[in-house]
């Protein structure tokens, strides 16, 4: 048995176990599902894998790339920037394949003035320095402090935050701008202003590379981890759980706790209740996503998506690919879809209500479909909370009551990409391993 265990097999917990792995620390990982993957899944589709999240990656994400080459040195493949929205009975496209100084009228057009000039010095915090376009960095949260007390929609004005900052939003975290709020909004502007690829063979392919590559680490599938207490009497962490439904109780000289701040709550009801009560404070928001297989192509080369307004509960429809225009994914996010799309709702009925928002701009009338594959997720995203590096300094003296037995990452550290979580769980490793 290993002296550290991981508990959640998402990303943020392949993450931690590749950080452990590199000090030389073998690690038992256990995830309730039966496959390591978390959020990100993966299914067949048509004799093809396709991933439901995760799969653009960013050219700034510098340690996801380094955990890439370990793991086989996949190859990347060109995903671009292309997208459209209507405003006012008019298609207005943004692709950073097109002119520079055309994007930026349009920005300007799509922000207002008063939205732009309240955006532009955010742009120009993370644009010079990458390491602020996270959560819980020094520039954003002074504009917490100032500004936290009302939500993104309040900061940036009706228009900006109807065209510029819900596309990004419900996209990113599931949620509205006026369920965001300022302090948190660099996570957003990262995402935004980097450029994409995505790995030829999905990100399947890169987790399965890890399960079967790595040397250090074990994995328990199946395994529903529900308590998490700290022995003093021993100094270690108990474990209890359900191994493939069979009750078990395990002790580890450290844990590692990947898993969404409100799946982790309930770990510590009773061996915390503080901390239990402070993970409850973060918003998740459920997401439904849909890719689909038609017969022709839906999309032209220089037209590959379009952003929905909060009339529809379809947030985004998208090309899956640069060259994948046959393949669309469809994304139901915010307030609208959590009232239309529930956890019940048979995914042909999503489907059909994606393809009458988008047929009058895209070729899915009369266009067959191949086949499909559907999720709907809950948790979904992560819209972390109001002031929330003041919750998450909270969270931190919370834990030094286990004496650095217990670490926590995931999603609600440092931002809900995939180089974020890489970040999150890189730092809380360190805090683990040698405080």
């Amino acid at each position: 048995m290993a002296e550290i265990a991981v508990i959640g097999g998402g990303i943020s917990g392949i993450a931690a176990a590749y950080y452990l792995n590199q000090h030389n620390i073998d690690v038992d990982l256990f995830d309730a599902a039966e496959s390591i993957g978390g959020r990100i899944g993966s299914e067949v589709l048509d004799g093809r894998t396709v991933d439901f999240g995760g799969k653009n990656i960013g050219r700034n994400y510098r340690r996801f790339r380094c955990f890439v080459k370990d793991y086989g040195n996949l190859p990347f493949e060109q995903f671009g920037f292309n997208t459209s929205q209507v405003v006012g009975g008019r298609v207005i496209k943004i692709s950073k394949e097109k002119a520079k100084l055309r994007n930026l009228m349009r920005l300007v057009y799509l922000c207002g003035l008063k939205g732009f000039f309240k955006l532009y010095p955010l742009v120009k915090a993370v644009k010079g320095d990458h390491e602020q376009g996270v959560l819980n960095s020094d520039f954003f949260n002074s504009i917490a402090e100032r500004n936290d007390h009302g939500s993104l929609s309040v900061f940036f004005g009706e228009r900006c935050s109807q065209h510029v900052v819900r596309p990004v939003t419900v996209r990113m975290n599931g949620a509205e701008p006026e369920e965001c709020y300022p302090g948190n909004f660099g996570s957003n502007l990262a995402l935004a202003l980097d450029s994409y690829e995505q790995l030829q063979g999905g990100m399947s392919s890169l987790i399965q590379a890890f399960y079967t590559g790595t040397q250090h680490t074990r994995f328990f599938t199946g395994y529903d981890v529900e308590r998490l207490a700290f022995d003093p009497a021993s100094s270690k962490v108990v474990i209890k759980g359900f191994n493939k439904g069979k009750s078990e109780e395990l002790t580890y000289k450290k844990v590692m706790l990947a898993l969404p701040a409100s799946k982790a709550a309930p770990l510590f009801e009773h061996s915390n209740p503080k901390l239990s009560e402070l993970l409850e404070k973060v918003t998740y928001y459920p997401v439904a996503v849909a890719v689909v297989q038609y017969q022709n192509d839906v999309f032209k080369h220089d037209h590959r998506a379009m952003v929905f307004d909060r009339t529809s509960p379809l947030s985004n429809a998208g090309a899956y690919g640069i060259n994948d225009l046959s393949l669309v994914r469809y994304t139901f996010s915010g307030d609208k879809a959590r009232k239309m799309i529930l956890s019940g709702t048979n995914p042909e009925k999503a489907i059909s209500i994606a393809e009458k928002t988008i047929e009058d701009y895209f070729n899915v009338k009369g266009n067959s479909k191949h086949n499909y594959v559907y999720k709907y997720l809950d948790p979904g995203l992560c819209a972390y909370s109001p002031y929330h590096y003041k919750l998450l300094q909270k969270m931190h003296g919370t834990l030094d009551t286990f004496h650095n037995s217990i670490g926590l990452t995931g999603d609600y550290w440092r931002g809900a990409s995939i180089e974020a979580c890489f970040r999150s769980a890189e730092e809380a490793v360190q805090k683990l391993i040698h405080k």
